[in-house]
């Protein structure tokens, strides 16, 4: 019954971790196309005439790139937090199979327990079979002589109740 539980918990947590890794892997292509977004706004404002003009060319591109920097800043931090994230299912689903095997062992060794004891239950009652099996085998021989007919009864009800 716990078993059941840990393994429903864990399958969830695994689904969860599939969705948070889809997650992290559609930020880092947000993460990718705004870095090179940015490096393609800060080569537009290295021209080569830039020296010799007296003013601001690409204002606007600048103010661009100061965005683009903010928004790569704020999907960084998400970024980080989402690593945080799974590290923590790490550990749980680290936990959860370790619960489970040491669980699994405690059955399986509980069962083994229970078979030994079963067979020791079942040895000890074919030692006390056979001790009344001698027992009354050996009262068979004393009639064999006395009582030959009482002696063959015996025998049919000895043999049909093995």
């Amino acid at each position: 019954m716990i078993n059941d539980f840990l393994k429903k918990y864990q399958e969830e947590l695994i689904s969860e971790k599939i969705q948070l890794k889809e997650d992290m892997d559609l930020l880092e292509t947000k993460i990718k196309e705004e870095t090179k977004f940015l490096t393609v706004l800060e080569n537009s404002n290295e021209s080569y005439f830039v020296e010799f003009t007296p003013r601001d060319i690409n204002a606007k591109n600048n103010q661009k790139a100061a965005e683009v920097r903010e928004v790569l800043d704020n999907l960084n931090k998400e970024m980080n937090v989402k690593v945080q994230q799974m590290k923590f299912y790490d550990g749980r689903l680290m936990e959860l199979s370790n619960l489970l095997s040491e669980s699994a062992k405690k059955s399986f060794s509980s069962q083994n327990s229970i078979t030994e004891e079963s067979i020791v239950d079942s040895n000890n009652d074919m030692d006390k079979n056979a001790c009344n099996l001698k027992d009354t085998l050996s009262n068979i021989k004393n009639l064999v002589v006395l009582d030959p007919y009482r002696a063959q009864l015996e025998l049919d009800n000895l043999i049909s109740s093995i």
